[in-house]
């Protein structure tokens, strides 16, 4: 039997969800956010969140205020007005889809792949999660990465999914990936691994996260795009 070489890829494009807090006061707190190229933010639910909170999300805690994003521009801002803010830490929450049903282990805000954490008062500045993949390893039959995703969600019970299409970009709806996976182990970090696929020399791929949508049956859905990375085998 022969033995697979892994080699190492640098991937050429990422992307991912990024949020920054662009100003903090007494009854509000704006935000300016990044999504994926071709994200439809209105038409597939995403929005905003904010938690009193320090640290992480809260996944089945309903938060202070939601804010419903109103356009189908990728990124844009937005404002949480009416709040009460003291010198507690915040924590901010983009989530790319709407909110999941929380059966089971399923978190109710298991969507949310970005976050932005005000501190307490004086002990230090906000702090930015984006979701990631990283350590990209080809072999002759199969391929694995690294994800990184915020802390304490549930991938796995989520429904969380990664795909892997030719080419520079995944796909929202119009194009199924060449191949997909269930992204496991059920932590917020961790190897994901596809396996029995060929991954074409001097090819370019592009391997992508969703926050939820896998199904049994296959024709996962894809509208909550994380993050991906491009790489040339």
């Amino acid at each position: 039997m022969e033995t697979q070489t892994l080699v190492e890829l640098t991937a050429s494009t990422l992307y991912t969800t990024t949020l920054v807090v662009s100003n903090v006061a007494a009854d509000s707190i704006d935000v300016d956010y990044t999504t994926m190229p071709g994200n439809q933010p209105n038409t597939y639910g995403n929005f905003l969140a904010i938690w009193q909170n320090a640290g992480s999300i809260p996944w089945n805690t309903d938060p202070l205020k939601t804010f419903p994003i109103p356009t189908n521009t990728p990124s844009g801002s937005a404002n949480f007005g009416g709040l009460d803010i003291n010198n507690s830490s915040y924590i901010i929450g983009y989530a790319v889809g709407p909110t999941l049903n929380p059966t089971g282990s399923v978190q109710k805000y298991g969507n949310i792949c970005g976050t932005a954490t005000i501190p307490e008062k004086s002990t230090g500045e906000n702090t930015i999660f984006t979701s990631g993949i990283s350590e990209i390893k080809v072999g002759t039959t199969s391929f694995s990465f690294q994800f990184d995703l915020p802390d304490g969600v549930l991938p796995q019970s989520n429904g969380a999914w990664a795909g892997v299409w030719r080419g520079e970009n995944p796909s929202y709806y119009s194009t199924p990936p060449q191949a997909s996976i269930a992204l496991t182990p059920n932590f917020s970090s961790g190897r994901a691994a596809f396996n029995n696929i060929s991954i074409g020399r001097g090819q370019t791929y592009t391997v992508a996260i969703f926050m939820s949508g896998l199904q049994t049956g296959g024709s996962n859905t894809q509208r909550a795009l994380a993050c991906s990375a491009t790489f040339k085998n």
